[in-house]
């Protein structure tokens, strides 16, 4: 059963990190992992028809000045609360768990709520992130997190991502919630204004 966008009580600007003080889903201290996807997944990952698989040596044009241009207004947005930003087409599977890791290690340590966003492609029928050598789903990202620390909020600006937001409605595991750009179904928008789910 479908259930499509996030896993939180929908209210007033509920998505919009602009004004996160007004819909605050925690009152735990944050510290925001901003991530992008490769520009160039694996032939065999299945992504939407947004990416040119007749040209794959171009590597800048929209892709780039998205993912650009949304790592921008997260870092805008977040200030200070921000952990690190991870820029990088070729981006691995194994890298970037790595820098989660950090994150969630940190995050444990201080007991601080680790969020997550990532912008990039999402693979068709998972919504799963996709970088230079495989894809991240849901299910790894809850494998890794060490015992103590504190359940991820997830905002996943990719293709598909209702995926997740579904698995965090499933789950039903409190403090785990995912914000996702679009239903399970559909393909992301990028916008000229600051981010919101």
């Amino acid at each position: 059963m479908p259930f499509a966008g996030s896993a939180i009580a929908q209210g007033p600007n509920v998505g919009r990190i602009d004004r996160w003080s007004e819909w605050k889903p925690t009152s735990i201290e944050p510290k925001w992992l901003l991530l992008s996807g490769a520009s160039d997944p694996p032939r065999d990952i299945n992504i939407s028809d947004r990416r040119t698989r007749d040209t794959p040596e171009v590597k800048g044009g929209t892709f780039l000045a998205g993912v650009t241009h949304d790592l921008a207004n997260m870092e805008a947005a977040v200030g200070a609360k921000l952990f690190n930003t991870v820029k990088d087409l070729y981006l691995t599977k194994s890298a970037a768990l790595g820098h989660i890791r950090r994150l969630f290690d940190t995050c444990r340590r201080k007991e601080i709520k680790p969020i997550l966003y990532y912008t990039g492609h999402g693979e068709t029928g998972t919504g799963n992130w996709c970088f230079a050598d495989g894809t991240i789903s849901i299910q790894d990202i809850l494998d890794i997190l060490p015992g103590g620390t504190y359940y991820p909020m997830i905002f996943s600006d990719a293709c598909y991502s209702g995926h997740w937001a579904n698995f965090c409605l499933e789950m039903n595991i409190e403090g785990f919630h995912c914000l996702a750009a679009c239903p399970e179904y559909s393909t992301a928008f990028d916008t000229k204004g600051l981010q919101s789910f």
